[in-house]
């Protein structure tokens, strides 16, 4: 049990971590989309490359934040399926939806992967007025697919003993 834990502790911390570079991104992305607006608008000269960085980083914001929205509960849920559930017909319900879940994360964590080893193994960069790198950007988030694989099998592994998992705010 001590090892499932620390797991979890980990698993928590990563996720949190991973939400705040998230956030931090959000706000980078924001600021450079307010200096692309202001630019083009006020000097007649758009910032070369920011809808291709724009659109790499939001690609990367969302896996990252995808972990820790699953292990608060806000993420959306419809639960007028299972609002007039008993416990055990809601408990099997949050089991069949979090496999569900866990197994198409892995699938598209598995496809980033794929997609971020063929980045590096061809260099491949970005097609537009500025020609950067994407395999550090696909590379970060293939990490956030996993971590919200990880996610979800936790919480999978916690409806399965029964409990419910720590730091989810609401059912799901």
């Amino acid at each position: 049990m001590w090892l499932l834990s620390r797991i979890d502790l980990v698993l928590r911390k990563a996720s949190q971590l991973g939400f705040l570079a998230a956030a931090g991104l959000l706000l980078v992305v924001g600021l450079l989309g307010a200096a692309d607006v202001i630019s083009t608008n006020l000097l007649l000269r758009p910032i070369p490359g920011m809808v291709e960085l724009s659109g790499a980083l939001l690609a990367v914001i969302v896996f990252l934040g995808l972990a820790e929205a699953q292990a608060r509960g806000s993420n959306i849920v419809i639960d007028i399926a299972t609002q007039n559930m008993g416990p055990t017909a809601r408990r099997l319900s949050g089991i069949f939806s979090l496999t569900l879940a866990t197994a198409f994360m892995a699938l598209v964590a598995w496809k980033a992967t794929d997609l971020a080893a063929s980045a590096w193994k061809f260099n491949e960069t970005a097609l537009g007025a500025l020609a950067f790198p994407v395999a550090p950007f696909k590379t970060v988030a293939c990490f956030g697919a996993w971590l919200s694989v990880a996610e979800f099998g936790r919480q999978l592994i916690y409806r399965i003993a029964g409990l419910e998992p720590t730091g989810e705010t609401r059912n799901a």
